[in-house]
């Protein structure tokens, strides 16, 4: 549902009531990463982005969400012209974007946090519609339009509320990282590096404490960067996601049956999304 909502506030500026009726999730097995020890993820360090075995999965992903937007602004078309007003989806860029931070295990990207500091980049996810540019009764349409083109499309953009299998084995993957010696130990090594920086660390979670935000913007980047840093030369972050691939990959080989099943599921999704993008 997180991804449907997304897709709300990118199109409209506001939020809907479209949720299904919740469903229960079947617990995910036991198991072992001893025959995986070649499984990696591979790190985009600027952006701080994870590709790992879930990826291929994600609802998420640049070029999943870009795919339903555009099939959402493409019917919205048809009712604006309706409506007296130019149609739009064509002006607008549908390339990938940059996919949202992951700071699942902390920060790790010195380009965002030397910017940014804690504050989520501003370059990442999808670009909302600028329905300021629209002007008052265009963007009121605009917003009815793309509601009901969202309305036609439930199906597909509801598809994987069934069993949210991407989403089930990478949170339990996270997890199961976390509790894991080897995780435990990485995370440990990227304490001691900010530590030896003379970061204060919170105890709760072993990030640097909010008191640096408190000091101003100059002492919170300062102490950001020094955790991006840690991440990437004690090799912490790239253990813990080497890790998490490991668990992703075991976790979809157990469950290989409901896997092709959702991706099946999404491919059929996808072929509608590019019919009504094809016209």
């Amino acid at each position: 549902m997180a991804a449907l909502m997304l897709l709300t506030l990118v199109l409209t500026g506001c939020s809907a009531d479209v949720s299904p009726a919740p469903t229960k999730e079947e617990p995910l097995p036991e198991v072992s990463i001893e025959n995986y020890g070649d499984v990696t993820a591979k790190l985009d360090y600027d952006h701080a982005v994870a590709e790992t075995p879930a990826s291929a999965l994600s609802l998420s992903s640049p070029d999943y969400v870009v795919r339903v937007l555009h099939a959402i602004a493409t019917v919205a078309n048809t009712c604006m012209v309706e409506r007296g007003f130019e149609a739009t989806a064509d002006d607008k860029d549908w390339s990938p974007f940059i996919p949202e931070e992951d700071r699942t295990y902390g920060i790790w990207s010195v380009t965002y946090a030397s910017k940014y500091g804690v504050s989520p980049s501003p370059e990442d996810g999808p670009a909302p519609v600028d329905v300021i540019s629209m002007g008052v009764e265009q963007s009121k349409a605009y917003a009815g339009c793309a509601t009901k083109a969202q309305e036609s499309l439930m199906d597909e953009l509801l598809f994987s509320q069934d069993v949210n299998i991407d989403a089930q084995i990478r949170n339990r993957a996270s997890d199961l990282t976390t509790a894991s010696e080897e995780g435990k130990k990485a995370k440990l090594d990227w304490q001691a590096c900010m530590e030896e920086s003379g970061i204060v660390l919170d105890p709760a979670d072993g990030r640097p404490v909010q008191q640096y935000q408190e000091q101003g913007k100059e002492a919170e980047i300062g102490a950001i960067v020094i955790e991006a840093e840690c991440a990437r030369s004690t090799g912490a972050v790239q253990t813990l996601y080497d890790i998490q691939a490991r668990y992703e990959a075991a976790l979809i080989d157990s469950k290989s049956a409901q896997v092709a099943s959702f991706i099946a599921k999404r491919d059929a999704a996808i072929e509608v999304f590019d019919k009504v993008i094809s016209g």
